[in-house]
């Protein structure tokens, strides 16, 4: 299966109007938290040698590891290479890439679906100026980083910085793949925990996880403080999940290759670590 294809799940509960009464009454019995509690326990540890193998994924460093669940698995930790260069703007996370322009009202457009910072923010719910979110991302870029459930599940600092707070909001767990997020304003409905970061190089840069179907954990290792690029920032639990960075305007200018296909609507595929953009 293409890496953007849909699975035939996902093209039967949100590309029939059977499906999604289905995905509505799944949602509703808190099915994807059943599954989550299922694949935390002992007994999906057999589960993991046949997805290891569907999937082609490299155990290189894990030889012989006993996991103690599947999600254990999921979440396992390895060491990670990146491009050091300051003036390089890295990728979070292994994952599919889009780019969006952010206008100047503040709006950007993914999959059909109109989005405001507003919406990604929710800047009342934490008793924040909503003026301060738009000023400082309009005319902006928006970086979509889709995992998909066979990626490593780690993410890390795209630059040093700092940064005061996460923020947390609690929400649905919309599959992320293409079609869904064709259906579904799901990058403003799905569970998600945001952060603005102060960093060396690119200015201020929002970063926002987004939690998908069956991903009941966005866990990152600090709340307030200083970090170095290439530091773990945290970690999604089960299956795939998204990462969006909101960059100020003027700041990057994206490799070319990126730049040409992701100008097509198309997904870029790229590795934690790896050189995205540049200083502008």
């Amino acid at each position: 299966m293409a890496e953007n294809a849909n699975d035939k799940s996902v093209q039967f509960l949100y590309g029939s109007k059977c499906g999604r009464v289905l995905l509505h009454a799944i949602l509703a019995l808190r099915v994807p938290k059943l599954l989550g509690v299922v694949l935390r326990s002992p007994f999906s540890r057999f589960y993991i040698n046949s997805f290891v193998k569907k999937n082609g994924i490299d155990m290189t460093g894990f030889e012989g590891v006993k996991f103690k669940s599947f999600n254990d698995f999921f979440t396992r930790k390895k060491e990670i290479s990146f491009d050091s260069e300051l003036s390089h703007l890295i990728s979070p996370a292994d994952s599919l890439l889009s780019v969006y322009e952010i206008t100047e009202d503040a709006k950007f457009h993914i999959k059909g679906f109109d989005y405001t910072l507003q919406d990604f923010f929710e800047p009342k719910r934490f008793k924040m100026s909503e003026e301060e979110t738009t000023e400082l991302f309009k005319d902006g870029l928006c970086l979509v980083f889709r995992l998909c459930a066979t990626d490593y599940h780690r993410f890390c600092y795209v630059d040093n910085g700092s940064q005061n707070g996460n923020h947390f909001i609690q929400g649905s767990l919309y599959s992320v793949q293409p079609l869904a997020a064709e259906n579904f304003r799901l990058y403003t409905k799905n569970r998600r925990s945001w952060t603005i970061m102060d960093t060396e190089n690119f200015g201020k840069i929002a970063q926002i996880e987004v939690g998908a179907f069956s991903v009941g954990g966005i866990k990152n290792n600090i709340e307030t403080g200083s970090f170095k690029k290439g530091d773990e920032k945290g970690y999604f639990d089960l299956h795939g999940s998204t990462i969006v960075l909101l960059i100020q305007k003027d700041k990057i200018q994206l490799l070319d290759e990126i730049k040409s296909l992701t100008g097509t609507g198309k997904e870029y595929r790229v590795k934690i670590g790896q050189t995205v953009a540049t200083k502008q």
